[in-house]
C-alpha cells in the first residue's frame, strides 16, 4: 500500500509539473464565436451558450448549454470549480481529490486510469480533463467522446498568468464568468501582498533554495522556468538549481550547490525532513547545518488552482520566517 501511494503521489506530481504533458501546450486559451442565441438577461449575456472554446488538445469544443452535471478528472480542475461556485454541479472527481471536504461525497471516477463505465453512468454534460495527463487518458477520453459526452482538455498552467487564464477558461465552459473575476482578483490581491513584503528583502539577504520533489536515491528538483521557480522569484529567493525543468540531480551536485534552505515537496514519505537532515555526507550543507529543511503542502504548491497563492505564502514563511511571520 505504501509503495502504491508513492506511485500515485509521484505520478500526480509529475503530471502537474508537466513531465507527462504530451497534448498540453502554452497557447493562449481563446473563446470562439458564440451562437446566435439572443441573451434574455444581463447574466445570460455574460454566460451565453452555446460557447466554443479551443482546448489543450487544440480542438474547438462547442458546449451547447450550461452544464448541470460536471466531472473533473484532476484536483486542480475540481478546486477551480468549487471556487467558481460550481461545486453542486460536480458529480464525479478523481481518487486524488481531497479539497474541499465536500469532494469526499462525490463519485470517484479517475486514477491512473479512467472508469469509463462509471463516468458514462453519471451522464455528465461536461468532462474536464487536463493537458498534463498527456497520452495516459487518450483512449479513454476518445471513448467518452464517441459516446456523445463533451470532453474539454484544460491547459496545464505553468505560471500565475496561466492559472488565471485557466480559471477564466473553466468559467466560460461552465457559465461562471462573474465568479471568475472575483476569484482572480482575490488571488492577485493576495499575491500582491506577498510581493510587497518580499520587496523589502535585500539582494545580499536573498536565500538560495533547493526544492526537492522526490527523495533519494533518485532526487528530482525544481529547476529554471518552472512554476516553482516563478514562486521562488516572487518571494525574492534564489533557486539553487540552474538546469531547466525538473531534472534528476545526484547528491554530490546538491552538496556542491550548498543551498541555505531545502524544501521537501512530497507527502508520501514519513519523516521526510529527518531523512534529509540525516543524509550521509550532507553535514556541511548550509541548510543541514542550520536545520533549514522544511516541508510545504504539496497540494498547495503543485495544484494550479486558486489555492496556489496560499502555497506561495507557505513557501515564503518557510524560507523567510522573520519576514512573513503572522
Amino acid at each position: 500500500m505504501h509503495s502504491m501511494k508513492k506511485v500515485y503521489s509521484l505520478l500526480a506530481a509529475l503530471m502537474l509539473i508537466g513531465l507527462l504533458a504530451a497534448c498540453g501546450n502554452n497557447e493562449s486559451m481563446e473563446e470562439g464565436k458564440q451562437g446566435n442565441t439572443e441573451p434574455k438577461t444581463e447574466q445570460v449575456a455574460k454566460d451565453s451558450f452555446p460557447v466554443t472554446l479551443k482546448d489543450a488538445a487544440d480542438k474547438e469544443i462547442t458546449i451547447e448549454k450550461k452544464p448541470e452535471k460536471i466531472i473533473s478528472l484532476i484536483p486542480s480542475n475540481t478546486e477551480i470549480l468549487y471556487a467558481l461556485g460550481a461545486g453542486d454541479e460536480v458529480v464525479g472527481v478523481s481518487e486524488n481529490d481531497n479539497y474541499p471536504e465536500d469532494v469526499k461525497d462525490k463519485e470517484q471516477v479517475a486514477g491512473l486510469e479512467l472508469n469509463i463505465e462509471k463516468i458514462i453512468s453519471l451522464k455528465p454534460d461536461l468532462v474536464l480533463a487536463h493537458g498534463s495527463a498527456g497520452d495516459m487518458w487518450e483512449s479513454g477520453l476518445k471513448q467518452l467522446e464517441d459516446s456523445g459526452i463533451t470532453v474539454l482538455v484544460v491547459h496545464n498552467a505553468e505560471s500565475f498568468d496561466e492559472v488565471y487564464d485557466t480559471i477564466d477558461f473553466i468559467a466560460k465552459a461552465t457559465g461562471h464568468t462573474e465568479e471568475a473575476s472575483d476569484t482572480i482578483n482575490d488571488m492577485k490581491a493576495k499575491l500582491d501582498e506577498i510581493e510587497k513584503k518580499a520587496a523589502d528583502i535585500k539582494e545580499e539577504d536573498q536565500k538560495s533554495v533547493f526544492v526537492e520533489i522526490s527523495p533519494a536515491p533518485e532526487i528530482y528538483a525544481a529547476g529554471k522556468n518552472t512554476f516553482m521557480d516563478e514562486m521562488l522569484k516572487t518571494i525574492n529567493a534564489k533557486n539553487s538549481v540552474q538546469e531547466e525543468g525538473w531534472p534528476m540531480i545526484n547528491e554530490e551536485a546538491i552538496i556542491k550547490m550548498n543551498p541555505e534552505v531545502i524544501i521537501v515537496n512530497y507527502n508520501y514519505v514519513d519523516n521526510a525532513v529527518d531523512q534529509v537532515l540525516d543524509r550521509e555526507g550532507w553535514q556541511d550543507v548550509a541548510a543541514i547545518k542550520g536545520k533549514q529543511v522544511y516541508t510545504v503542502d504539496e497540494n498547495l504548491v503543485s495544484r494550479s488552482g486558486p489555492r496556489i497563492v496560499e502555497g506561495v505564502e507557505e513557501l515564503a514563511k518557510a524560507v523567510y520566517p522573520d519576514v512573513f511571520k503572522e
